[in-house]
């Protein structure tokens, strides 16, 4: 039976941004939220450096979740003598905006951090931000999971599983963040 990951590259994908998105960014949340019940100064200050390692971390690992998508499209559209179709799917479209809004809610972290600064509006923005990119990942793993891919890969009893774990998954998450 052939395989249904034609590409090494391409199982990158999925592997690098399910590490990014569902075990990371979890944890990230977790110190982020822990510094926030702490009065100990050296306690938060070392919670809110784990938190900014680990977004930076999964942040990496989206961004190589999302070279190995994109090469492998350059790479069997080169080998068929096509030009690469990007971002044309809903999949595609949703994946777009979560890494948009992701990369703004780490611009503006980057930007506090630098800036040394009490910024009440920017550390919601970045919260409120992240939170928007944390739902649109879920909503682009969903969008997968219910397309063609999802009915070849996991069948419909498969996709229907897989939906619920995601969503529940990630309301758990967005309510720890609330």
């Amino acid at each position: 039976m052939p395989s249904k990951f034609p590409s090494s590259l391409f199982s990158w994908h999925p592997t690098l941004l399910g590490l990014g998105w569902l075990a990371l960014t979890p944890y990230a949340i977790k110190y982020l939220r822990e510094s926030k019940e702490t009065t100990d100064v050296k306690e938060k200050t070392a919670k809110v450096q784990t938190h900014g390692i680990l977004n930076g971390l999964a942040y990496a690992a989206i961004a190589g979740g999302l070279y190995a998508i994109w090469k492998n499209k350059e790479n069997n559209a080169a080998a068929k003598k096509l030009v690469a179709m990007h971002l044309v799917s809903l999949h595609g479209k949703l994946g777009a905006l979560t890494t948009v809004l992701g990369t703004s809610s780490l611009l503006l972290a980057a930007y506090r951090t630098t800036s040394h600064k009490t910024q009440s509006l920017r550390d919601k923005l970045h919260r409120y931000l992240g939170i928007a990119a944390y739902i649109m990942s879920g909503m682009t793993m969903v969008s997968i999971v219910n397309a063609p891919w999802g009915k070849h890969n996991l069948g419909a009893t498969g996709q229907k599983v897989l939906s619920a774990i995601l969503v529940l998954y990630h309301a758990a998450v967005v309510r720890v963040c609330l």
